[in-house]
């Protein structure tokens, strides 16, 4: 405390200097409860089935800072595979080298920011240290919406989508940069306490030669079990012309989706239309 008064300090420092020490702490904490989990479940498996290999050692970029974590890895006699337990008791890869809850806010960051590359800065002011490099982030958003999801049910018939472009520009090569086109989808609101998060929020990351806006429609019928006669979307986005573009897109499907609900609500075959009309089905409809 004498040193804070002696030597000039500011709230900035003192506050910047607990929470550093705040994150050394915990993450020494975080360290002692994930071994002491794996050391757990190594005592409770199935013997028969999870034979005992060895340790090994990883390390992931945590908001605590660096950790080096010693978990038990196991060969499973019934699937002929190896396996780290407390990876899949906890839901994350240790492959990665990048915590379940740093990697969503850099996601995050990256999605609501200009770029990568100021995402990756902003989440090292966050941290306070140089946890991510902008080329890991773009990775994770790409592998984000390539691994398959659990398919939600549907809590409303609204579904906001916020889309953006970002510019990636290539290192270390002569072609040209490319804008990486990124929709944000959820379903509205809800707070908990003072913070306010999204509802059922996915990512999608445009990455074929089919339309933007029909490859979004099949995402949403994918993830959400979209139905284009009875739900509706929320398009929020710059003047991008692709994302101007969705008004044609959904606004003919919109056309298409009322006549078919007002002149085949009654009709016999009025879910099988609406099936093929959400599975794009043109010459079927």
């Amino acid at each position: 405390m004498q040193d804070y008064i002696t030597n000039g300090v500011t709230w900035k420092d003192i506050e910047q200097s607990l929470f550093r020490h705040m994150q050394k702490e915990y993450g020494q904490l975080l360290q002692q409860v994930l071994e002491d989990i794996d050391r757990t479940l190594a005592e409770k498996r199935d013997k028969k089935r999870y034979a005992l290999k060895d340790k090994r050692m990883i390390r992931m970029q945590t908001m605590f800072g660096e950790l080096e974590v010693k978990r038990n890895y196991y060969f499973d006699r019934e699937k002929q595979e190896y396996i780290c337990l407390l990876d899949a008791f906890l839901q994350f890869e240790g492959a990665h080298g990048v915590s379940p809850l740093l990697e969503e806010i850099a996601i995050h960051l990256a999605v609501t920011g200009s770029s990568y590359r100021q995402a990756a800065q902003s989440l090292e002011k966050l941290v306070g240290y140089a946890c991510m490099s902008h080329e890991t982030i773009r990775q994770l958003i790409v592998e984000a919406e390539v691994v398959g999801h659990r398919k939600m049910e549907k809590k409303g018939r609204v579904f906001f989508i916020e889309a953006d472009g970002l510019y990636v520009k290539r290192q270390r090569s002569r072609m040209k940069g490319k804008e990486e086109k990124i929709v944000t989808i959820h379903q509205g609101w809800e707070k908990n306490g003072k913070r306010v998060s999204l509802v059922n929020r996915r990512y999608y990351v445009h990455q074929t030669n089919e339309p933007i806006w029909e490859a979004v429609e099949s995402f949403l019928v994918k993830e959400y079990r979209y139905d284009p006669l009875e739900d509706w979307v929320v398009i929020n986005g710059d003047g991008a012309p692709w994302i101007t573009g969705c008004r044609e897109y959904f606004g003919d499907r919109g056309d298409i989706a009322r006549d078919i609900r007002q002149w085949f609500r009654d009709h016999p075959g009025y879910r099988a239309i609406r099936k093929t009309l959400a599975s794009q089905d043109e010459e079927g409809v």
